[in-house]
């Protein structure tokens, strides 16, 4: 951040790191890697569900957006700042969508009165991030539900009844 004069108040977003020459093959490689580690994760957790294609187009959606904000520099020319801003803003949005698909895949009960509460802190989370960015400090307006997402990674991989062996594991929400 410090390379690319990008501090953590700034009012420009992560982004700006990519444009650094020093830093845009760690910056455009961190993204890639991160897109295949979640898409990974998505379709393992997806294996588990009863209904897995609304998570799984939501998730993979937003990690191909995610694609196209490592590849399509934001300060490049012609229409690049537009198409990466746009892919970063869906890439946003898809992340309170997929833990609301992901939610409602889950039978009733407690863990999925936990998924819906993780989705609600995560569009907390997002509009604290919009109220931040138009306040002019988009890096921890960006950080700040990445944060949160990453929690939910962590929640569900740890504690997801997806993993459980035994009795009444197998397909999540399944009325099988």
């Amino acid at each position: 951040m410090v390379r690319a004069g990008l501090g953590v108040g700034d009012d420009r977003p992560i982004s700006y790191l990519g444009t650094d020459p020093r830093g845009i093959v760690l910056f455009r490689l961190g993204l890639l890697v991160a897109a295949l580690g979640f898409s990974t994760f998505a379709v393992e957790v997806g294996r588990h569900l009863a209904r897995p294609t609304s998570f799984l187009v939501v998730f993979l959606g937003g990690q191909a957006c995610q694609v196209v904000v490592a590849l399509v520099p934001i300060a490049g020319r012609g229409t690049a700042h537009t198409v990466h801003t746009a892919a970063g803003i869906l890439l946003g949005l898809s992340l309170p969508l997929l833990m609301w698909r992901y939610a409602a895949a889950q039978p009733p009960g407690r863990w999925r009165r936990v998924s819906y509460g993780l989705m609600a802190l995560e569009v907390a989370g997002c509009v604290v991030g919009v109220m931040l960015s138009v306040a002019g400090r988009a890096v921890v307006a960006e950080v700040t539900p990445a944060i949160l997402f990453h929690l939910w990674v962590v929640v569900v991989t740890v504690l997801g009844p997806q993993w459980r062996s035994g009795p009444g594991a197998g397909v999540v929400g399944s009325t099988r």
